[in-house]
């Protein structure tokens, strides 16, 4: 499995894979999903990981753009954009692509310090702090996402 969501088309999430990643694009926690659905973290932990592995994504952050990104996942009602910078929505990018900040630092070429801040500014933008699937869902609210992962 690649890091890298394939958003493409119909995914064929079932309708309680979909319940639980659009749950997790609020920003849920397992225990909290849990406890949302009436079911254990475990069964939520197995909902996640059969979409993940049906759509390629090794995160969850990934997974929640390949659902909005396929149409499995209703899109999120429109937002007013928050104006982002370039770097925050190349962050952005990598998000979506389900990476870690350890590999975007590769891709950038940054220091550690100015991705962490980077990444730190964007959630905070965002109103999405320790969230990145939250993120995910309000940059597709904003506009600054879409299913080739960025409009701008």
């Amino acid at each position: 499995m690649t890091g890298r969501a394939h958003p493409t088309g119909q995914i064929g999430l079932t309708e309680r894979e979909v319940q639980t990643v659009g749950l997790a694009a609020e920003g849920l926690k397992i225990n909290a999903i849990a406890r949302r659905l009436s079911v254990s973290a475990g069964a939520v932990q197995s909902r996640l990981k059969f979409a993940r592995l049906k759509t390629g994504s090794a995160r969850t952050t990934a997974l929640v753009h390949a659902a909005y990104a396929s149409g499995q996942l209703s899109r999120p009602a429109p937002e007013p954009p928050v104006s982002l910078t370039d770097e925050q929505v190349r962050v952005l990018g990598y998000l979506a692509d389900g990476l870690t900040v350890v590999d975007m630092q590769a891709q950038v070429g940054w220091t550690q310090w100015r991705l962490r801040e980077t990444y730190g500014d964007l959630l905070a933008a965002l109103d999405a702090a320790d969230r990145p699937a939250y993120a995910i869902k309000r940059g597709w609210a904003m506009g600054h996402l879409s299913a080739d992962k960025q409009t701008n």
